[in-house]
């Protein structure tokens, strides 16, 4: 016996790609920067600690500075081939770190012109996220945006402890960025300083806590995910169907207490709401647009299509 499930709004009649996302590991180490800038070998420096994570230090004989920059790749290597940030897109990268009286940070850059000094760490900045001296202050973290706009965290750096800060950046519209801090802790939605974002810089300068000198640390939990689309073929060798029957999404094909879950995903690869047989299946809430429906049942037949919500 089969039973039927019924969705109200409407449906092209031909089963899409749906998108999924492709993580990708982005190694924290000196041979995955293209380029650098060290001011005095002797005072500043990068260096691969344990073959796992990426060390900074910015440090005697008066206030130094140390840059590197990366581009974003396929594979997250620096000689595979070039990516531009899609939307849908997310880099996470996590910094172990004090504080410094100089600044600590990340600048995602569109195609920068220049990468030899101190200056273009922050050339064609998209967005900027910086935890800031300032010659003693010692500011909280902020995220620098569109025209230099500001907005100021509640997380400090903290005299001789080490701390993580992880930074999500996701690209919403070409246009538009969440900038999550700590999974979540804090959220900044902000406007892109530059568009087409091809790779990022990370810095420290002087790195003096109020105590001592104290490196910084880039980890090994970095990732790109990418918003990518998969075959057709993926979705259509089971027997499941969506079918359009007075504005309700008819699903056929299931037998008699056979479980599934529903996802909505906009088309940027975002979730919007997940379903199973014991919801209600109303999407009265959802605003008027084009969602992406994804049924998988318990024994992982999966099938998906293109919806427009009236």
């Amino acid at each position: 016996m089969k039973k039927l499930y019924f969705i109200a709004f409407l449906t092209l009649l031909v089963v899409q790609n749906i998108t999924s996302q492709t993580t990708i590991s982005y190694p924290q180490q000196t041979s995955n920067y293209y380029a650098n800038f060290i001011d005095a070998s002797s005072g500043s420096g990068l260096y691969n600690n344990g073959g796992t994570e990426l060390g900074m230090y910015a440090h005697t004989d008066g206030a130094k500075q140390v840059v590197a920059w990366r581009n974003f790749t396929e594979d997250g290597t620096t000689g595979s081939t070039p990516s531009t940030m899609a939307v849908g897109d997310s880099f996470t990268i996590t910094v172990q770190t004090t504080r410094a009286f100089g600044q600590i940070g990340i600048a995602l850059l569109a195609s920068p012109s220049a990468t030899s000094n101190w200056n273009d760490r922050q050339n064609n900045y998209a967005v900027q996220v910086n935890l800031n001296g300032n010659g003693g202050a010692y500011d909280p973290w902020e995220i620098v945006s569109s025209g230099g706009t500001v907005n100021t965290s509640s997380i400090n750096g903290v005299q001789n402890v080490f701390n993580e800060l992880i930074i999500k950046f996701t690209l919403n519209t070409a246009t538009a960025m969440e900038v999550s801090l700590n999974n979540g802790a804090e959220i900044f939605n902000i406007t892109v300083n530059n568009q087409n974002i091809t790779g990022y810089s990370i810095y420290l300068a002087d790195d003096w806590d109020g105590d001592s000198h104290e490196n910084i640390y880039w980890k090994p939990t970095t990732e790109y995910r990418y918003a990518t689309t998969l075959p057709v073929e993926e979705f259509i060798i089971n027997t499941i169907s969506l079918n359009l029957i007075d504005n309700k999404i008819q699903i056929e094909g299931l037998e008699y207490n056979q479980k599934f879950k529903l996802a909505i995903y906009d088309l940027n690869g975002r979730l919007i709401k997940k379903m199973n047989e014991k919801s209600k299946l109303n999407l009265n809430e959802l605003s008027s647009a084009v969602y992406i429906l994804k049924l998988k049942t318990e024994n992982n037949s999966i099938i998906s299509k293109k919806v427009i919500k009236i």
